[in-house]
């Protein structure tokens, strides 16, 4: 299927890849990470724009994370029993959920970049828990920006090694969630010294 898709990419640009990260938001399983490099390297070549490729992702995973979170809220808890019923994902949907009950409104952001095969999950989840709207989207789209930000730039600079960094981008989320928790957590120390200093 991967392969199909790529070579929509070059007729039909920018929609089908937003489609796809759309779809991708809404936990339909399609390699919306892959065409989001590949839109990257296609920039990188001149075949797409690079500001129109980073706006076209990024409002694609927004519109596709506000759907997930307003239709989780009109549905409610049923629609995660449901969605927690679907073998594959039943384990992916016990981390989301994890993750949202140790980490709040980071766990929505990180679920949108590090850790973003939970990301569906997470939206689906403040939705039908009710999850105030702003916070989520908030983090969402925070979480958005990094993650175009982050895959079409490995795109664009790695253009000519499209597959090499397919199979690196994997590795590589490790060590950008490991990066990301130590931020955090200095972050929080810095404040909470602070705070018990005052």
């Amino acid at each position: 299927m991967t392969g199909t898709l790529l070579a929509l990419v070059p007729e039909y640009g920018l929609w089908i890849v937003a489609l796809t990260v759309l779809l991708g938001c809404l936990a339909v399983p399609l390699p919306a990470s892959m065409l989001v490099l590949a839109a990257g390297a296609f920039a990188a070549t001149g075949d797409l724009i690079l500001w129109q490729v980073i706006a076209a992702i990024w409002a694609a995973y927004v519109i596709g994370d506000q759907l997930a979170f307003h239709l989780a809220r009109r549905a409610g808890p049923p629609l995660v029993t449901r969605i927690r019923g679907v073998r594959r994902v039943a384990s992916t949907v016990d981390r989301a959920e994890s993750l949202l009950q140790r980490r709040g409104g980071l766990a929505v952001f990180l679920s949108h970049t590090v850790l973003s095969p939970t990301g569906p999950y997470v939206s689906y989840i403040c939705g039908a828990t009710g999850v105030g709207w702003a916070a989520f989207t908030l983090s969402a789209v925070l979480g958005a920006v990094v993650w175009t930000g982050a895959y079409v730039a490995l795109g664009y600079i790695f253009a000519t090694e499209l597959e090499y960094m397919a199979e690196l981008v994997t590795d590589v989320v490790g060590i950008v969630a490991a990066l990301a928790v130590m931020v955090l957590c200095g972050i929080w120390l810095h404040r909470r010294s602070k705070r018990d200093a005052a």
